[in-house]
C-alpha cells in the first residue's frame, strides 16, 4: 500500500527531521492504521478526501513523535503548603490515534440508522 503522505509533505508541515527512514516508516504505518479504520471509504478519485488523508496522516505521526519528548501534558496539579507538584503526560508511549475533528472529518464513526427484519415479515 502506498502511504496517504510522504517525508516531504511531512517536513512541509512540521520541519526537517533526523531519521528520515523512521519517519518514512511510521508514515507507511499511520497510513495502514487510518486504512483499517472501521467505517473509511476510500475513494482515490476524491480530491479532497486525498489531502484529508494525506494532512491527517500526517498529524497521526507527528503526535506520536513529539510523545517521547514529552512535549504535552495532560493534565498539571500543584499544591502550596506541602509543596507537592504533579503532571501527566498526553500519549506517553506515542500511540496511533485520531482525534474527534480528524474521525468526523472522514466520517468514521458516526452513529448509523438502520433496521431488520428477523422473521421476514416486511413489505414485499
Amino acid at each position: 500500500m502506498e502511504p496517504f503522505a510522504t517525508v516531504a509533505d511531512y517536513e512541509l508541515r512540521y520541519g526537517a527531521v533526523d531519521d528520515e527512514a523512521r519517519l518514512g516508516a511510521m508514515l507507511s504505518d499511520a497510513s495502514v492504521f487510518l486504512a483499517s479504520q472501521r467505517g473509511l471509504s476510500i475513494d482515490p478519485g476524491d480530491e479532497v478526501q486525498g489531502q484529508l488523508l494525506l494532512t491527517v496522516t500526517c498529524s497521526i505521526v507527528h503526535r506520536s513523535m513529539v510523545s517521547g519528548a514529552y512535549a504535552g501534558l495532560s493534565s498539571v496539579s500543584q499544591g502550596a503548603g506541602g509543596y507537592t507538584a504533579s503532571a501527566s503526560v498526553y500519549n506517553p508511549s506515542g500511540d496511533f490515534y485520531l482525534t474527534k475533528g480528524e474521525r468526523a472529518a472522514l466520517g468514521i464513526g458516526a452513529g448509523r440508522i438502520g433496521q431488520t427484519d428477523p422473521y421476514g415479515c416486511g413489505a414485499a
